[in-house]
């Protein structure tokens, strides 16, 4: 019997979409933290390799989260600089200067408890406007 956590089990890491994903990481993602760990086993294997590789273990968790939609889920550099900022993360990350160097602090809307980012939900009845059209980002931006 193998190991499956929750997220694993509602997502399959072994669907077409999730191979899509790990297909887009290669090109988007970082070069040094390849490739993009799908199910449990791959991601538990990331623990110990570096601050980074942490990281990258959050992320493939979230990224599942939302069904392996690269295009939902904020890219790893975002993702990477809110769980810096993040109430939620261990102090072992955060207090790492070379990550804090890497991935500048910055707070991500819809970053939450297990470091898993979900979709802001918007009212509903409003139009949606385009993201450029209203100025959004998923990273606050400083005053």
């Amino acid at each position: 019997m193998s190991i499956i956590s929750a997220v694993d089990a509602i997502h399959d890491p072994n669907s077409p979409r999730a191979e899509a994903a790990r297909e887009w990481f290669a090109v988007h993602g970082p070069t040094d933290l390849q490739p993009l760990p799908l199910g449990y086993r791959e991601r538990e294997h990331c623990q110990g390799l570096s601050g980074a590789h942490y990281i990258l273990k959050w992320y493939a968790r979230s990224l599942a989260g939302t069904h392996y939609d690269v295009h939902k889920h904020p890219p790893f550099y975002d993702f990477a600089c809110g769980v810096m900022a993040s109430e939620f993360a261990p102090d072992f990350t955060k207090n790492d200067e070379e990550l804090q160097k890497r991935f500048p602090p910055c707070p991500l809307s819809g970053l939450g408890p297990g470091l898993m980012w979900e979709a802001l939900k918007r009212p509903r009845g409003r139009p949606r406007k385009a993201p450029l059209e209203q100025g959004w980002s998923t990273v606050a931006r400083k005053a």
